[in-house]
């Protein structure tokens, strides 16, 4: 046992720290292919601005829209093109810091749906020793996945005020400490408190690595840069439930949680030593200037004025707006349904129908992590090519782009995730071999991951001067949606069978996608003639 708790606790750890070196070997790569072709293709690019132009990847810049300076974040500190170029901007640190602070939020991006998966291959394990049901041991994950929405409305007012080090010290701190005394808990109900706060703490990985990236790399790096850490988000679940399926089998459920601690624990000290306040107000506010080791030890200063009433309701304000609404919606109930929907399942019925343990259902969860890559992949493909063919269309016509054409890249993943669904419903409900509801897990989120690029992207164009707000509402309705399943998804299964209790949660779907039709028809109109009361612009460069 000691010896395969070793090897185990080993090769994590190395997998953590290679992740990091991954990340920054392929930005080495691709910074030394710039600097060789850059003097070479110097000239062609000032002679034809239009053709490098219409040569940018649309769907790189446009994943980080809300980063972009013309449509940052309210509660992001604008960094103008002045500041890009000025004297100690963080923009000008060396390419190596950069990319380290970068690395770090990616792996901080996965952190979310990371610890929401791993413990899941336990809930077995968790039900016999608390002596609770499997749905109500599930709880510990739906839980979870409720505070990872609801706890960004606290940070996103506190990152404003305080800056991005503190909260992202403090928040994987919090995250390490409630991690390390879940695994010490004895009873369901410490476990479930520490499984609170812990989600409390790294629910930070959907709000401060954007903010990061706005203040490091300039416009035309944020794109790229963003899609580095937006990707690990959606990536961080299923490699949870890969992970924690061998944790559970070999060590136990408690060393999820300690393994969960150590990572953060590593991380906290990693932002201790090499991030620096990234931040260009706040390093103002505390007299920054060119980078010294000192400023490490340094308290933060708070910035008075940023902590009122309406920064943290703003993002329900945009609830007025019906284009948006319909959209997070139809967003927010395809993840639940295909992602933590179809996770709390598989430990229940692979077990019964499969006779799996905690390995082979960790290994399950490669076919998401295939489906999403995928999904990914070709749902930039069709944002690039249909908005290069859209603004091509609107500046012969002298207008503007329909924004409202972007969600038709969304419209595979409206067929897709549900068929998936389906999928695995009636192949677990036949017990067809394994490999068949695992192939309806992977198509399930392909199409999740179709949906998700456009329709997020559509949200924050509709406001893209209050974009951090619209992501935060887009989040928690995720995640709220996503809570819920558990509560009743299981019991529906026993009640009718998977087969029929999946096609359910199908229509389910298709309802949500119907509604979110009606904004192809009426967006522009709603966008047009719909204010959303007490949202106002506040300067906050």
């Amino acid at each position: 046992m000691s010896v395969a708790f070793a090897c185990i606790v080993q090769r994590l750890l190395l997998l953590h720290f290679a992740c990091l070196g991954f990340v920054l070997r392929c930005h080495f790569l691709l910074h030394w292919a710039k600097s060789v072709c850059g003097s070479s293709s110097c000239s062609s690019k000032t002679t034809r601005p239009s053709k490098a132009l219409r040569n940018t990847s649309i769907h790189e810049m446009e994943k980080a829209d809300q980063y972009e300076v013309d449509s940052e974040p309210r509660n992001v500190d604008i960094v103008s093109d002045e500041h890009a170029v000025a004297k100690h901007s963080p923009m000008d640190w060396p390419w190596i810091r950069k990319h380290v602070i970068l690395a770090q939020c990616a792996l901080h991006a996965a952190g979310p749906g990371f610890t929401s998966a791993i413990l899941i291959p336990a809930i077995g394990s968790l039900a016999e020793q608390f002596g609770v049901t499997a749905q109500k041991a599930s709880y510990l994950v739906a839980v979870h996945v409720l505070f990872l929405g609801v706890a960004p409305f606290l940070w996103n007012p506190l990152m404003s005020a305080y800056g991005r080090r503190p909260i992202l010290i403090a928040t994987m701190f919090l995250s390490c400490v409630a991690a390390l005394g879940g695994g010490f808990a004895h009873s369901y109900g410490t476990l479930m408190t520490a499984r609170v706060f812990q989600s409390i703490g790294i629910s930070s990985g959907f709000v401060v690595p954007g903010a990061v990236v706005v203040d490091i790399f300039t416009k035309e790096e944020r794109g790229r840069k963003n899609g580095i850490w937006t990707q690990m988000v959606s990536l961080g679940a299923p490699l949870g439930g890969i992970i924690g399926g061998p944790v559970v089998y070999y060590i136990g459920w408690r060393w999820v949680m300690w393994l969960i601690a150590i990572c953060n624990g590593i991380q906290t000290i990693a932002y201790i030593l090499t991030c620096p306040e990234t931040s260009h107000v706040h390093r103002q506010q505390a007299q920054l200037g060119a980078f010294h080791s000192s400023e490490l030890v340094r308290p933060p200063k708070k910035i008075s004025g940023r902590l009122g009433l309406r920064m943290f309701i703003e993002p329900i304000l945009l609830l007025q707006s019906p284009h948006v609404t319909l959209v997070a919606f139809a967003y927010g109930v395809t993840f639940a349904i295909t992602s933590p929907g179809i996770s709390v399942i598989v430990p229940l019925a692979t077990e019964e129908f499969y006779n799996f343990g905690a390995v082979a259902q960790g290994l399950f969860f490669i076919g998401p992590l295939v489906g999403i890559l995928i999904g990914e992949l070709l749902a930039g493909n069709a944002s690039d090519w249909l908005m290069n063919r859209e603004r091509r269309r609107a500046a012969e016509a002298g207008q503007s782009p329909n924004l409202e054409r972007r969600l038709l890249a969304g419209l595979p993943g409206y067929f897709m995730a549900p068929l998936g669904v389906i999928i695995f419903g009636v192949t677990l409900q036949s017990h067809c071999p394994w490999i068949a509801p695992c192939i309806g897990f992977a198509l399930s989120n392909f199409g999740l991951q179709m949906v998700t690029t456009p329709l997020k992207t559509y949200c924050m164009d509709c406001h893209a001067s209050h974009t951090g707000s619209v992501l935060q509402l887009v989040n928690a309705t995720r995640q709220i949606i996503s809570f819920t399943i558990p509560f009743w998804s299981p019991n529906l299964g026993d009640k009718v069978g998977f087969g029929l209790g999946f096609g359910i949660e199908a229509i389910i779907m298709a309802f949500f996608y119907v509604c979110s039709l009606l904004v192809f028809w009426k967006g522009k109109d709603w966008r047009q003639s719909v204010q959303v009361k007490g949202l106002v612009d506040v300067d906050r460069s």
